[in-house]
């Protein structure tokens, strides 16, 4: 009885057991269900945002491309804008060459004329001179010296009636060279006067031509600044591509500058060996007079000196933009944009030497005139340059004409004064 009591416990503990074994996997599964439902919106989510990543990361793709394309493009057009703005350029120089030249021509047969006109007055009065002479011969008669010969009044008044007939022959001979004279130099005048009368209609006809060329090569230009405004927006003018234009323009100066060192460095110890002589001189009481070649070579090495108003502007006109002015963002403008009629003349505004002459984007047609030490002045947006690169320029001598190059809406001079590679305020230098 015993054994069977015991039998029946284990038999109850291990029912228990396997009743407890029972429920704790119904839990355990009736848990596995309910984190399987719970897990079911979230792995829905999951999904979801996988999807729109993916759409997101195509839009972007497309995005890239598209902007890809346009960098093509404006890169394309940049580059049409160059060729057409250079043409420009070229159109314009020759026909401010030719309008120079016509000018010239005019003024010389204004004087052709003016010429023949005093020499027509003086054939006339040489003619009615000649005429009155031979008038009065005629009235004496053909035989009126032979008579006095064969006369037998008194020989000292015969004598001097003889000498007044030769003082008047002599007197008409001049009067027929003088005349002659005349005429071959009106005939001469009247010939040159046709010739350049010829020249100026040639001219005027290549000038129509030139203006055709000129205005074609604008068109072209306009056409192409239309294709860039539609193609990119104005918002797309970062700040990114200033700064790389305001690169290129530092990286081509300073290239101008190192091809042009060993001739600055050379041109920089000649005109301090004149300054030392000219001490020299001095310091020992007398003077040194440099030759007119040395005055320009120190004049063109001396830098632009202290700003105290002592250079003239390089062109007139009402300024849109001032140094320090805001650009975009943080930039600033470095310079100054002056407006001017397209086509007028811009000046140096000091002595120096040509650096650089050439197309730059941003800046469009560049001129940039060192002046030594250190100084330069930079002449940008220009429609042609009047100088080359390594030319001698005077202060106040025409170097460009006044353009809306580098893409720009308006015709304008942008103007910089840089000093040891640093852009500076340039109106302190400029005068009123």
């Amino acid at each position: 009885m015993r054994g069977k009591a015991s039998l029946n416990r284990l038999n109850i503990r291990e029912n228990g057991r396997q009743r407890r074994h029972s429920t704790r996997k119904y839990i355990l599964h009736a848990s596995i269900i309910f984190a399987g439902v719970m897990l079911l919106p979230a792995i829905s989510h999951a999904e979801d945002n996988k999807q729109q990543l993916k759409t997101l990361q195509q839009s972007i793709a497309e995005k890239e491309k598209s902007v890809q394309q346009q960098q093509r493009q404006r890169g394309k057009l940049l580059s049409q804008l160059k060729q057409q703005e250079i043409a420009v350029s070229q159109s314009s120089r020759a026909l401010h060459e030719t309008q120079a030249t016509l000018a010239a021509l005019d003024k010389a047969i204004a004087r052709l004329n003016q010429s023949i006109k005093q020499l027509e007055a003086r054939m006339a009065a040489q003619q009615k001179l000649l005429a009155q002479q031979l008038d009065a011969a005629f009235r004496q008669g053909r035989n009126a010296g032979m008579q006095l010969i064969l006369s037998t009044e008194e020989s000292q008044r015969n004598e001097r009636i003889f000498a007044y007939y030769s003082y008047l022959n002599e007197a008409r001979e001049k009067s027929i060279r003088d005349l002659s004279a005349t005429r071959q130099a009106l005939a001469d005048q009247k010939k040159d006067q046709q010739q350049k009368q010829q020249q100026q209609t040639a001219l005027l006809q290549q000038q129509h031509v030139q203006q055709d060329q000129l205005e074609k090569a604008r068109a072209a230009r306009r056409k192409t600044l239309s294709g860039l405004d539609s193609s990119i927006a104005q918002d797309q003018q970062s700040l990114g591509e200033l700064r790389l234009n305001e690169a290129r323009l530092r990286d081509n100066i300073a290239r101008a500058e190192r091809e042009a060192r060993a001739r600055a460095e050379r041109e920089a110890r000649e005109a301090q060996q004149v300054r030392e002589r000219q001490e020299q001189a001095k310091s020992k009481g007398g003077t040194y007079k440099p030759s007119p070649s040395e005055r320009a070579l120190v004049s063109r090495t001396g830098g632009l000196g202290q700003p105290a108003g002592q250079d003239l502007w390089p062109v007139r006109g009402r300024t849109l933009h001032r140094f320090g002015e805001s650009l975009q963002g943080e930039l600033r403008w470095k310079g100054m944009v002056i407006a001017a009629a397209e086509g007028s003349e811009v000046r140096a505004i000091a002595d120096g030497r040509v650096l650089m002459a050439d197309w730059l984007q941003g800046y469009g047609l560049v001129v940039v005139i060192e002046h030594g030490k250190g100084d330069m002045s930079l002449y940008g947006y220009n429609q042609s340059a009047l100088v080359s690169v390594g030319a001698q320029v005077r202060s106040g001598q025409p170097v460009a004409l006044v353009g809306s190059s580098g893409g720009q809406g308006t015709p304008a001079l942008y103007f910089e004064i840089r000093r040891q590679g640093q852009a500076v305020n340039p109106l302190p230098w400029l005068g009123k």
